[in-house]
């Protein structure tokens, strides 16, 4: 005779059962976030693949629970080092260890295009650029510049997504140095680029002479803006540069006279 089969409402209910988790074997990261040249996302991606190799399967609710309850403070990654803040780097994106070198990855592309437009033969005032990035990129990019504080504009959307067009203005060069941080990288400043002359002596040794510096202004008149839609995947970035002399007196005054008020 065949056998009978439970039906589903005789079948136990695995609602309400305890699960232990056990804590992993060795820690997740294999080194803190930051000495210059340490970390380049472009070349060098020790400070993530650790953990971009252990997590190869889909976010689950119980790997999240895993990540918060069973991972000991000491196997996760400095997310405070230097100048970033701690609780905003792990809430927008690093607590799952899987968009934190996304993030960076994507701000050190920006940040360099920003510094490109810093050469001594650069113009000043108002300076544009494209650049690429994914919808699901950009919306933990946003979140992350509004907890520092950037002003994020959404009326442009359509629907409970990030769908249309997002404007993001920062109005503070602090806050523009924790977003667009060199610790995310090597160490550099995108911000500002020192201009230098080199004189070779008789004796062929190499001096080199400070002749000023082009760097990112922000103020509330002048703020630094990008322009997100996501039906193309492209970022708009617009922001003003300032020249200065060796002696720092300013080359564009309009400019400055305008920073002032």
């Amino acid at each position: 005779m065949p056998k009978d089969r439970a039906s589903k409402k005789s079948q136990p209910s695995t609602r309400g059962i305890e699960v232990t988790l056990e804590e992993p074997m060795y820690p997740l990261i294999a080194r803190a976030r930051g000495t210059p040249a340490s970390r380049n996302p472009r070349r060098d991606w020790r400070f993530w693949q650790p953990t971009s190799t252990a997590v190869k399967t889909t976010i689950t609710p119980m790997f999240r629970r895993w990540m918060r309850e069973a991972v000991p403070d000491t196997y996760r990654p400095d997310y405070g080092m230097m100048d970033l803040d701690r609780e905003i780097e792990e809430i927008s994106g690093n607590a799952l260890l899987l968009s934190g070198p996304l993030n960076d990855f994507f701000l050190t592309q920006i940040g360099g295009e920003i510094a490109a437009r810093l050469k001594r033969n650069s113009g000043t005032g108002l300076t544009t650029f494209e650049d690429k990035v994914p919808p699901t990129i950009f919306s933990q990019l946003m979140y992350l510049m509004k907890r520092y504080g950037a002003q994020v504009d959404l009326s442009g959307t359509k629907g409970a997504g990030m769908y249309g067009t997002v404007e993001v203005t920062i109005t503070s060069l602090a806050v523009l140095n924790k977003v667009f941080s060199g610790t995310r990288s090597d160490g550099r400043n995108y911000l500002l680029k020192m201009h230098f002359d080199k004189e070779r002596t008789p004796d062929m040794q190499v001096i080199s002479h400070y002749r000023g510096k082009t760097q990112v202004v922000v103020t509330e008149s002048r703020p630094f803006k990008l322009q997100y839609n996501s039906s193309r995947g492209k970022v708009a970035v617009s922001f003003f540069r300032q020249k200065y002399d060796r002696n720092g007196m300013a080359i564009n005054t309009q400019l400055q006279a305008a920073l002032s008020i």
